[in-house]
């Protein structure tokens, strides 16, 4: 075991010599990875970054052990060591993965005979290795951090801008900003759209339709790409369900509820209160822009609502609801009337959503007395002397309803 050691030091393989076979030795000359400056011994892998696929393929030097031109009958191990985190090893010399961390690595290789019993070459009849030490730098990788882009509108000045992130852990995602210089790798935006160097994406907009195209981003040695999908379209516009804030449109303890509609841009759409405020009871659904519920209190209230689509595109629509106090009769009592003299009374109401439809719900008038459905007032010429008690309905165009029990009283 000390010869081993000493002879890996000194850049030369470690072989047990086996009759009739030896394990071939690692090309560190010509293979993918190379002797190190000073550490002859230790062999050094091309570079990796954090993020970013990696791959590299293990050789041995032909003609020794159990190999022949174009046919290493060799098979590859990780021993006593492991690779950097996120990387693993294949039989066949194949290191592979997606680094999650930022760091050096040493570790051990052990390359072993393919012997015959195990699908080796027939002369190949005993089993013998040779082991060297490996090395990986694994640098922070860049990652561009814009998952989508806004939607561009026709016409309407566009403005996005695209970041970049040294990554030097994957679990859990570490890192900071950079900066980086920025390009189209592929494909062509939008026309109108142009890209800045700085990752600024701006322009107008002059024709309708969907590109594809590929950003490149690029700090130092650190390279990044990203495919990205942009349609323009129609401007994004609201129509609100709600008039002038008055006369009043909703009453307390009455159920509201209108739908805000959005046209242009791309559906679906997502809606947000961005002022103002909704009655107590009464909320804006924010996946299909009704505003419902059942108000709580009176007044007039002014609010501002957005519609953003799917693309990011986002415009503001200003709207007023003015809930009224709840319909009460207001009329106490009936003045009294008089047998074959003319009477008339208006009867009076308090909140409510006009117009105010009259009824009579139980008892009766005395004869020669009416009551308008329209404007509520009672009139006509009693013929009939007495007390005439009844209940007096208010009804309104929201629907809330009201009730008294009144009496007149004719006298002769």
């Amino acid at each position: 075991m000390h010869l081993k050691l000493a002879l890996a030091l000194i850049g030369a393989l470690a072989v047990i010599a086996v009759s009739g076979a030896s394990a071939a030795d690692f090309d560190g000359d010509n293979g993918t990875c190379r002797e190190t400056p000073g550490e002859a011994g230790l062999l050094r892998c091309p570079t990796g970054y954090v993020g970013a696929p990696y791959e590299i393929e293990i050789e041995s030097e032909e003609g020794s052990g159990c190999t022949s031109p174009g046919n290493p009958y060799v098979w590859y191990e990780i021993k006593n060591s492991s690779l950097p985190p996120g990387l693993s090893m294949s039989r066949a010399g194949v290191i592979s993965g997606t680094p999650t961390s930022a760091g050096f690595t040493r570790f051990w290789i052990w390359n072993h005979d393919l012997t015959f019993a195990e699908g080796g070459p027939e002369w190949c009849q005993r089993e013998d290795r040779s082991e060297r030490e490996f090395s990986i730098y694994i640098d922070p990788g860049l990652e561009i951090q814009n998952e989508t882009l806004k939607g561009p509108t026709i016409g309407q000045p566009y403005s996005d801008t695209l970041t970049a992130k040294q990554v030097v852990s994957l679990n859990p995602p570490t890192g900071s900003e950079v900066q980086a210089s920025w390009s189209v790798e592929s494909g062509g935006l939008p026309p109108g759209l142009a890209l800045s160097p700085q990752g600024l994406l701006t322009g107008t907009p002059t024709t309708e339709g969907s590109w594809g195209f590929v950003i490149r981003a690029q700090s130092g040695s650190t390279i990044d790409s990203k495919t990205y999908a942009l349609a323009v379209r129609q401007p994004l516009s609201v129509k609100s369900p709600f008039g002038p804030a008055r006369p009043p449109s909703s009453e307390v303890g009455i159920r509201v509820g209108k739908t805000f509609t959005a046209t242009g841009g791309s559906g679906p759409y997502t809606w947000a209160l961005v002022s103002g405020a909704l009655p107590a009871g009464v909320v804006l659904d924010p996946t299909r822009g009704t505003v419902a519920g059942i108000p709580q209190t009176a007044g007039a209230f002014a609010f501002g609502v957005t519609a953003t689509d799917s693309e990011g595109r986002v415009t503001t629509s200003a709207a007023a609801l003015t809930v009224a106090r709840r319909l009460v009769i207001k009329t106490l009592r009936l003045k009294p009337a008089k047998v074959a003299s003319p009477y008339q009374l208006k009867l009076a109401t308090f909140g409510g959503v006009q117009p105010v439809k009259w009824s009579v719900a139980s008892g009766s008038f005395p004869p020669g007395l009416k009551l308008s459905p329209t404007t509520g007032t009672i009139a006509g010429t009693p013929r009939q002397s007495g007390r005439f008690r009844m209940t007096l309905a208010a009804r309104d165009t929201l629907g809330a309803k009201s009730q008294k029990k009144l009496v007149l009283r004719v006298t002769s």
